[in-house]
């Protein structure tokens, strides 16, 4: 008969009942945080292949890239699970994952200490604002013009102002010209209009003169504008962008954001075909656009509503050979688009590479839309 010690010679401190129900829950852990990490890592390696494939190609995958800076902290979690199950090996394959991403992070937050410093702007800057104005209407459907007419009035007003979604017929919409003139003074007031099915969807102010203008019908693809004007003695073309939209409205936004979405199965296939077809669309508009940039014979500036995130075919298209004011100079989290709790970043200005970013401003007082105006101050390329 052996005795109590043989008995639990192979368990220390003699539970073994305890230790075998210890194990039983670590390999399930195991197992569960294996399925989680592989799950996540294959949908953060298609969001870091969004920028440079094009939407047909992944189909409805493509709403991955939204949801890049989730899966990269959800991968991050996995990572630090596996250091702390003492699991070598498997955290470094995953910290590898994760390294490619660490260049992308400035795309959506930047650290205020690592930041560059806000340069003083000078006769050679020019400072440059982006709003979707969403039509004058407020987040009840109602006219709001007043609303914009108090804020331009109350806040400096930058060089060039690009307006998406400008609509030339809500009553008491003059009232915007009258007071950019007033603000500009009449001999610096300069504006563009584009007129798409039978109304104004873009328009740019200017104080500096408009010397030749634009247009870039997609065809319901997206629409764009484009104006050269003289800085001194410099020509730059601004490109003023509307996209096609996203199709999600206000209650696919807050549904989302609650998770409910999650529990109606063809709603929820529906909002991802929508999401997935528009980016379609959106890319073979962007196609052409970037052709008509890349032959632009002067330094430009890209701005406007491309309804999609850095994480997407569309930013990383119009952002070759160009920088971001951004990713240079910005801080905190960048989203422009206050649905869905404020975490997307899909309203840009972006500048040909040579010039340099002096200072970028996304202004989350102002709740007249349902985007954000976007400001950022650029100097222009140093004469050779």
């Amino acid at each position: 008969m052996s005795s109590k010690s043989d008995a639990y010679s192979n368990e220390p401190f003699g539970r073994p009942s305890r230790r075998a129900k210890h194990s039983f829950l670590g390999v399930l852990f195991i197992i569960v945080l294996l399925a989680v990490t592989i799950s996540l890592s294959v949908a953060l390696i298609i969001a870091y292949l969004t920028p440079y494939v094009a939407p047909s190609t992944f189909g409805s995958l493509t709403i991955v890239g939204i949801f890049a800076p989730i899966l990269y902290m959800g991968v991050a979690i996995c990572m630090l699970l596996w250091l702390v199950s003492c699991r070598w090996k498997t955290a470094g394959v995953v910290a590898l994952l994760l390294r490619p991403g660490l260049f992308r992070v400035s795309d959506f937050y930047n650290i205020d200490f690592m930041r560059k410093v806000d340069v003083k702007a000078d006769s050679r800057s020019i400072s440059v604002m982006s709003y979707n104005i969403r039509g004058f209407y407020d987040d009840n459907s109602r006219n709001c013009v007043s609303g914009y007419v108090d804020y331009f009035a109350n806040n400096e007003l930058a060089d060039v102002v690009c307006l998406q979604e400008f609509a030339c017929d809500m009553r008491g919409a003059g009232r915007i010209d009258s007071l950019f003139k007033a603000r500009y003074g009449e001999d610096k007031f300069f504006v563009n209009d584009v007129v798409e099915a039978g109304q104004v969807v873009l328009r740019t102010y200017s104080r500096h003169r408009i010397i030749a203008s634009g247009n870039i019908s997609g065809e319901g693809r997206g629409t764009s504008q484009w104006v050269d004007i003289t800085v001194g003695k410099d020509t730059l073309r601004i490109f003023n962008n509307h996209l096609h939209t996203m199709s999600i409205s206000a209650n696919d936004s807050e549904d989302i954001a609650e998770g409910r979405i999650l529990q109606d199965g063809d709603r929820m296939r529906s909002i991802v075909n929508r999401i997935a077809n528009n980016s379609t669309i959106r890319a073979s508009y962007v196609d052409t656009l970037r052709t008509v940039i890349a032959d632009t014979p002067y330094d430009n500036i890209i701005c406007g509503d491309f309804n999609d995130t850095p994480m997407s075919y569309v930013y990383g298209e119009l952002s070759k050979e160009h920088k971001d004011a951004f990713v240079e100079c910005g801080s905190g989290y960048g989203y422009t688009f206050r649905p869905m709790y404020g975490t997307l970043r899909i309203d840009y200005i972006l500048y040909s590479d040579g010039m340099m970013a002096q200072k970028y401003a996304v202004d989350r007082d102002v709740t007249l839309s349902d985007h954000l105006p976007v400001t950022a101050t650029i100097k222009l390329r140093a004469k050779k």
